[in-house]
């Protein structure tokens, strides 16, 4: 059964190709003007128009108050999880610490010329707002990839938000413990645009924040793009995507799980495969219509919703075109799929340029759960703009200026005399003269 559309990519009706490039893109332009209204009632009502809207999703009134996440309601999630989900768990924070801390730039300070010093200072922004998303899945991997970077960088305000869970009011026992070990020490229950809007506006519960960073569905998208000109945030992280290219090595099963890893997440999620044959791609087309059928719901569902919207199989008609349409489309997750994954990177490096993270023949879940790269990355093709989440985020870099006496200094008044005059200035020219008289 053929569930996926098998195309020959210069065979593709525009539309059909537009829709495939635009993606999630599609998705959030609808939510825009729902995504306005949430943000300005929470920023008018603040608490009151979080509980509002929790009440709806847990089926009672929800006072202010149980939106913030309680110090024994940390205790209890350690008990609730298993042993084995907790040492997982542990697991995946070392690796991503490990990998996150090799990022952290040093702050450092050059003489640039004799007697002339500049340098750059490595400061840590002062708090963070962390979204985790939940409702289709939990997902206590994204707590730790998305705390680990902020704990990492120095920030000493760290606060988590994440959706109710299983309409009840409190979150997700794995996702609190994992943000609890990725260094997270402030929780609160609220989901998609309202938590943006909470970190960015800030409410009587919810301290502002100087960052929003974290991954989500279309009305989260949306909010995090609006209050851009009032926190810092990270990327444009929507609906998770992939592109696979595979040559034809693998076992066709192989491939076909490789795809669905990302289609599965939900409805608006993407997923293309390329690859240089038509047998091939014929292959996995039915191989997949064989494991969907595995799935369990919701999964199931969600894979074939996107099958119809966003998610394609592509025959290219050689590696130039499939490295070509790679840029076009900046997947969030780029797999190489082919027993010589590394020698096809080394042929296409210097022409690929627009992806988030690349795996060479690895499936992407090892890469979900903690190969160490940070997991939230740019969707709907910002890759071509935007790296994934890093130490960076959660930085400043102020610089640091001296002028010392000496020839430093008269090579810099005879330089700022000479432009200030130009540009018209003469303050500037004096402040550098008066210290000159003073230094002869």
């Amino acid at each position: 059964m053929r569930i996926f559309p098998v195309y020959r990519l210069g065979e593709i009706a525009e539309d059909v190709l537009e829709r495939i490039l635009n993606r999630s893109r599609i998705d959030v332009s609808r939510v825009e003007d729902d995504v306005r209204r949430i943000l300005e009632d929470v920023r008018e009502r603040g608490d009151d128009a979080i509980a509002e809207f929790l009440s709806t999703q847990v089926g009672r009134r929800v006072r202010p108050e149980e939106i913030v996440v309680k110090d024994e309601d940390i205790g209890r999630a350690y008990r609730e999880i298993s042993p084995r989900l907790l040492k997982a768990l542990k697991h995946m924070v070392r690796n991503v610490r490990r990998f996150h801390r090799r990022q952290l730039p040093r702050s450092w300070i050059i003489e640039v010329e004799e007697g002339v010093y500049g340098g750059q200072l490595v400061i840590p922004l002062a708090s963070a707002g962390l979204y985790v998303p939940s409702g289709k899945a939990t997902y206590p991997s994204v707590a730790v990839m998305v705390t680990v970077p902020a704990s990492v960088a120095g920030v000493p305000r760290i606060a988590v938000a994440s959706p109710p869970y299983q309409n009840e009011m409190r979150m997700d026992p794995a996702t609190l413990v994992a943000a609890h070990l990725s260094g997270a020490r402030e929780f609160y229950i609220m989901g998609g645009a309202h938590a943006i809007a909470a970190f960015a506006y800030g409410t009587r519960l919810v301290k502002p924040v100087d960052v929003v960073a974290g991954p989500g569905g279309p009305y989260t998208y949306a909010a995090k793009l609006m209050v851009r000109d009032l926190v810092r945030i990270d990327i444009p992280a929507g609906p998770s995507e992939a592109l696979v290219f595979a040559d034809g090595s693998l076992p066709a099963e192989w491939v076909a799980w490789d795809f669905l890893n990302e289609a599965e997440h939900g409805p608006d999620s993407a997923a293309i495969l390329l690859t240089l044959s038509m047998d091939y791609a014929e292959e996995v087309s039915e191989k997949l219509g064989e494991l969907v059928e595995k799935l369990p719901e919701p999964r199931r569902s969600y894979v074939l919703e996107n099958a119809g919207k966003y998610s394609a199989i592509i025959v290219c008609e050689d590696l130039d075109e499939a490295v070509e349409f790679m840029n076009r489309y900046a997947p969030e997750h780029l797999l190489i799929d082919s027993r010589r994954a590394r020698t096809i990177f080394r042929r296409i490096r210097g022409k690929l340029r627009n992806f988030g993270t690349l795996c060479l023949n690895t499936p992407i879940s090892a890469g979900n759960y903690g190969v160490g790269p940070n997991a939230t990355l740019p969707t709907g093709g910002y890759a071509r703009l935007y790296s994934g989440l890093n130490v960076d985020c959660f930085l400043k870099k102020p610089t640091v200026e001296e002028v010392r006496g000496g020839r430093g200094f008269r090579r810099m008044l005879e330089v700022v005399s000479a432009l200030a005059e130009y540009e018209g200035f003469p303050a500037h020219a004096e402040a550098m003269k008066v210290r000159a008289t003073r230094r002869s």
